[in-house]
Order: C-alpha cells, then structure tokens, then sequence
C-alpha cells in the first residue's frame, strides 16, 4: 500500500507480559507478533510502534521505542524470554508515563498529534507490582481516554480476562479473551490485526472510532468459547 504522507499516524503502544507463565506459548507470541506487524506494514507505514515487554524482573524492558513500523526488527528467542512474575500494574503505568511523555514532546516542537492505541497482552492477573495500585491505573487510564483520545486494548488468557480489564477500566468492546494455546494465541494476534486495519483505515478517512467498542469481531473469543464448550 502507498502511503500519503499528509495521513495521521497511529502510534501502536504495545505492552507484552514476559512472566514465566507465558512460557507455553512464547513461539506463538513470537509468530504472532512478528506476523502483526509485517501486515500492519503491508498496510501503509503511517505508523510507529512502541513495543515493552515486562516480568518481575524488569516492569518496562524497552525492546522498540517509537519507532516507524517499516523498521521494526522481527522478535525471537533471544528477544522474548519468559521469565518471573507479572507486575501488571507497574508495567502499565510505566508505559502510559513514557507515551504521554512522547505526546506531550511532540506538542511543543509542533508535531502532528498521533493515534494512541495502547494494546495490553497478558496470560494472567497482577502479582508482582510495586509502584502502581489499581486506582492509580484506572484513573491513568480515564484521563488518556478521556483528555488525549487514547484507545486502550486488552488481550488476555486470563480465567476471567473481563474482570481484569473491567478493574482497569478498559470497557468490554475493547476487551477480548484468548484461549493459551497455540491456535488461541494466533487468532488473538489475528483479530488484533484485523481491527487495528480498521481502526487505521477510519483515521485515514478521519472517520469516528469508538474507544469502546474496538473490536468489531472477537475471532479468538468466539473460539474460547467453543474450546470451553
């Protein structure tokens, strides 16, 4: 796709929890990563990512930072490793704080405002945070929503992925659950991919998006569902 330069750039702040739980399906995260971001390229380069990746033992390991998504460097078993717990919290937090710090830069030299999607994908609940309290993260959360139009995007493994997100704020339509497997993880990475099309496509047309409703379809939920049944 050629690109028209005068479009409005989408900034991808993707969040990927590391802990050792995600050991099961780190080829897939790999895979499903890698995969996103060649069709998010394919797409129209109108986009930077700012990719973290965090466990207990480092909250916010900057793996991408801010850069344009014709550049970004595949992941592999050097780059994600799983590894301890899961300060959900902290790594949140964090890297809302270096995103609004990166906005906020861009104003005053006089750069375009971006696209805000802050996408989250996790396989389990907070347990490790020491910074950040669940209050603070919702109503970090409000305020980016609210103030900055930030959408903010939850993927999870979790028993009950709605819980997690509802207790951060992130409204049910942004919300989706995965199965931790191998097909529950691509099709995870597939739907993100899909949506994200859109959500890019609507701002290219400067059409409205619905911060709580960024799913159209649910592919990896809907075969949750199914698996569970």
């Amino acid at each position: 796709m050629t690109t028209n330069p005068t479009n409005p750039v989408t900034h991808l702040y993707i969040l990927i929890d590391r802990s050792g739980s995600m050991s099961s399906i780190a080829s897939d995260v790999i895979g499903g990563f890698n995969q996103l971001i060649a069709n998010q390229r394919r797409d129209g380069i109108d986009a930077r990512v700012t990719l973290v990746q965090f466990d207990s033992q480092d909250p916010s390991d900057v793996i991408v930072a801010g850069a344009n998504i014709s550049e970004i460097v595949e992941l592999d078993g050097r780059t994600y490793l799983p590894r301890g717990g899961t300060p959900l919290l902290d790594a949140t937090g964090l890297l809302i704080g270096r995103g609004r710090v990166d906005q906020a830069s861009r104003e005053v030299t006089g750069l375009p405002k971006e696209n805000i999607v802050f996408v989250t994908i996790t396989d389990g609940e907070e347990n490790q945070s020491r910074e950040y309290d669940l209050d603070r993260i919702r109503t970090l959360i409000k305020e980016c929503e609210d103030d900055h139009d930030w959408t903010f995007v939850f993927l999870s493994a979790a028993l009950d992925a709605y819980a997690d997100a509802g207790r951060f704020g992130v409204s049910v339509g942004s919300n989706q659950a995965f199965s931790p497997s191998s097909d529950g993880t691509r099709l995870a990475f597939s739907s993100l991919d899909t949506n994200l099309k859109n959500f890019r496509d609507k701002k290219r047309r400067h059409e409205f998006t619905d911060k709580q409703e960024f799913f159209e379809s649910k592919e990896a939920e809907e075969q949750r569902n199914k698996d569970e049944n």
